[in-house]
């Protein structure tokens, strides 16, 4: 039988944790201004994750990449929250961008001496594009329907399972953390959206998701194909509403569903490959 000593600590840390501060959250700010609770939500619930599994190896001052992930949270909510309320569609990308630029260079930065410059700044710009992208794209499908808190939280979730099983349990913790937090907002909304999930929202969870597994990847060892297959179940959601387009359908709660099974493939094949790994290597 597990000892579930080493277990409940990992439960509380990185599931109860964040969905009891989410769900706070939530309810205390559901009146507040469109977009403010569930930003506010994952950004709170992660940051108390964080401390809960990071408290006596954290510095104020950041000295380690991971260092800056409490910040990144921080911040990135009040900077989501103004980047979407910019007039334009085209400066709300440029604000998008240049947050994601940001957050990505502190992430890379200590890595500068084993990478080298020229490798530190392609990493930076290529992260930095495509968290933009799928921030862009989940910000706008989040105001017409609610895939993107689901999809997200299946994507956080499988990152979860893999880093804890190929790279570092501690990364897992706080990937799990925001897939917690992501099910607390989908479950707050239940059965009618109360705060719906908003397109800085949105950025919150992409900005955290991604420098998460940026880090793991430079930092842990995390495979870049793990990357590419988690990242690209956040796919689903464009294809199918292309797909609708083209057929000349609006997304119902069909559409939804496949987008969400479609999510589901790339990410339960990556756990699969990474306990098959494991499995090789004599970990179980």
């Amino acid at each position: 039988m597990p000892d579930p000593s080493l277990f409940l600590p990992l439960v509380l840390q990185s599931a109860v944790v964040p969905f009891c501060v989410a769900l706070a959250v939530m309810f205390a700010l559901r009146r507040a201004l469109s977009g403010v609770a569930p930003a506010a939500a994952l950004a709170a619930a992660f940051i108390a994750a964080y401390f809960a599994v990071f408290h006596a190896q954290w510095s104020l001052v950041p000295h380690t990449a991971l260092d800056w992930m409490p910040h990144i949270a921080l911040f990135g909510m009040a900077g989501a929250l103004a980047a979407e309320s910019a007039p334009g569609a085209a400066a709300r990308v440029f604000a998008r961008l240049v947050m994601v630029l940001v957050a990505a260079t502190v992430i890379v930065w200590p890595a500068l001496a084993s990478l080298g410059a020229a490798k530190a700044v392609l990493v930076t710009g290529i992260a930095a594009v495509l968290v933009t992208g799928a921030w862009s794209w989940l910000a706008q499908a989040s105001i017409s329907r609610p895939t993107p808190a689901p999809l997200l939280m299946v994507t956080a979730g499988g990152s979860a399972l893999v880093l804890m099983l190929d790279a570092s349990a501690a990364l897992g913790q706080a990937t799990g953390a925001l897939a917690s937090a992501l099910a607390a907002c989908v479950l707050f909304n239940l059965p009618r959206a109360r705060a719906a999930f908003s397109p800085a929202a949105s950025g919150v969870a992409v900005l955290l998701l991604g420098t998460l597994l940026l880090n793991a990847w430079l930092y842990a060892g995390l495979s870049a194909g793990y990357v590419a297959l988690l990242a690209g179940g956040l796919l689903s959601d464009p294809l199918v509403a292309t797909a609708n387009r083209m057929r000349g359908r609006s997304g119902g709660a069909g559409s939804w569903i496949t987008a969400s099974v479609l999510t589901a493939l790339p990410v339960l094949a990556t756990v699969a490959f990474a306990v098959k790994t494991m499995q090789e290597s004599g970990g179980y």
